[in-house]
């Protein structure tokens, strides 16, 4: 009886074994694939796949993919894309965590001085080009450069459609602060919004030029204004490159 036990224990142990074992005598075929774990910063990217929308944001995982170099790009608005390439690994679980890049492309200029109409010389420009951080002369060959200038009539910073020698308007919407690095957005342009800012202003104000683009300046400095000594404002601003966005340092 013993050894038909022995035997039966033989056969199943013999069974298990052949059944472990593919067609061809080789080892048990294991998966190949593996999975990703994605998380950006800030959340909430598109996560596409070797150039394919997989219809997921991060924080999440692309689960059964080959063991490979597999291409991501991470894609949230208000953000560079995001490109990088991820070694996948058999029967593991991968993470990457992503810091994303703003795409903000402002830059900033001043302080600028800029003299008023009356009594200047062509030495003393009195407008401004608000992409360039140029000054120049309203009647000077650059006229059609000028975004503002600074007008004797009324001392007024403003459009340079005002002046009957130049045509790019710009609108203002003065603020309700003082520092231009506060992180405040431009509101978006409306028909509300002026032509011009008194001299003496003191908040910083937004203004949107011919172009599109917005810019938030500050008058920082002024004087001048007495007989012979043309009167002067200087102007810092920041400028952003992207038509109509609104966002500033």
């Amino acid at each position: 009886m013993k050894h038909i036990t022995s035997l039966l224990a033989f056969a199943l142990v013999l069974s298990f074994a052949i059944n472990s074992c593919d067609d061809t005598g080789n080892e048990p075929v294991t998966t190949d694939k593996g999975h990703l774990y994605i998380v950006s910063v800030p959340t909430g990217a598109q996560i596409w796949l070797n150039g394919v929308n997989t219809n997921k944001v991060t924080p999440d995982s692309i689960k059964n993919l080959s063991a490979i170099d597999q291409t991501i790009t991470l894609k949230l608005s208000g953000y560079r894309d995001t490109t990088f390439t991820v070694r996948i690994l058999a029967n593991q679980t991968v993470m990457r965590t992503i810091v994303l890049n703003s795409d903000e492309e402002q830059v900033s200029f001043g302080p600028v001085r800029i003299w008023e109409t009356i009594g200047t010389t062509s030495a003393q420009p009195s407008g401004l080009d608000l992409s360039t951080g140029n000054a120049y002369g309203i009647s000077s060959t650059d006229k059609d450069k000028v975004d503002i200038y600074y007008s004797s009539d009324g001392f007024l910073v403003q459009s340079a459609h005002l002046s009957t020698q130049m045509t790019r308007k710009t609108w203002f919407e003065v603020g309700a602060g003082t520092d231009l690095n506060d992180g405040v957005d431009s509101p978006v342009q409306t028909t509300n919004w002026k032509y011009n800012v008194g001299d003496r202003e003191t908040k910083y104000f937004f203004l949107y030029d011919a172009d599109g683009h917005y810019s938030k300046a500050k008058i920082v400095a002024y004087g001048g204004g007495t007989p012979g000594n043309p009167a002067w404002v200087e102007i810092t601003w920041w400028y952003n490159k992207k038509v109509n966005d609104v966002r500033f340092p």
